[in-house]
């Protein structure tokens, strides 16, 4: 994950696994690669981690830009993507800092950071996302959702309103929907949303 506010990053990942590490591909990556709304295009993976999903975007065809803030993570993704022969620019910054003068993407993709920053830094996250995006690309987040009872330990939830009122400022909703995230502390997983969103085109 990339560091905000209050989360030290680099510390969870030195003393243990986090709750979001699954060391496997996101399934709802692999759904969206399938439909194949994006070509050989270029992506930013916001929060790499230890590189799952980046390594594997970029054996599907993908040019991949992952970037990180915990040198931990960092160091584990690119181990993970010499050993996969699949190698994605890894970048060890703040995603703020970066977003600066790091030019746009087709797909931004979140699995994971939006549910944390929105809580203390929302504004300036809507600033860098409007920064890598250009009309038409697209903005995936996975994002935790409220479940019944509360899973304790698990990231802070979203709600499907809170969702359309900030992400919604940038993007139009393609797709949102509830799915089960799978999780190396919960058994069962915790409830999440599947958004994929679009920057919408410029009217002629």
């Amino acid at each position: 994950m990339i560091s905000a506010g209050h989360w030290d990053w680099d510390a969870i990942y030195r003393e243990g696994t986090p709750v979001w590490e699954t060391g496997e591909p996101s399934a709802e990556l692999i759904r969206l690669l399938d439909e194949k709304r994006i070509g050989r295009g270029s992506v930013l993976d916001v929060g790499c981690g230890t590189g799952a999903d980046a390594v594997y975007m970029v054996r599907r065809g993908l040019e991949v830009t992952a970037v990180d803030s915990s040198p931990t993570a960092i160091e584990r993704a690119r181990v993970r993507a010499e050993l996969d022969d699949a190698l994605p620019r890894f970048v060890l910054a703040d995603f703020f800092e970066f977003a600066q003068n790091s030019g746009t993407f087709d797909l931004v993709y979140d699995a994971g950071f939006y549910h944390y920053t929105r809580l203390i830094e929302l504004d300036r996250y809507l600033d860098s996302l409007w920064r890598v995006t250009r009309p038409g690309s697209y903005y995936m987040t996975l994002a935790a959702a409220a479940g019944e009872p509360p899973i304790e330990g698990s990231p802070p939830p979203v709600t499907k309103r809170q969702l359309y009122n900030e992400l919604g400022r940038l993007f139009e909703v393609v797709r949102l929907e509830q799915i089960c995230m799978p999780s190396p502390i919960f058994k069962n997983g915790y409830p999440a949303w599947s958004c994929l969103m679009q920057r919408p085109l410029l009217k002629k």
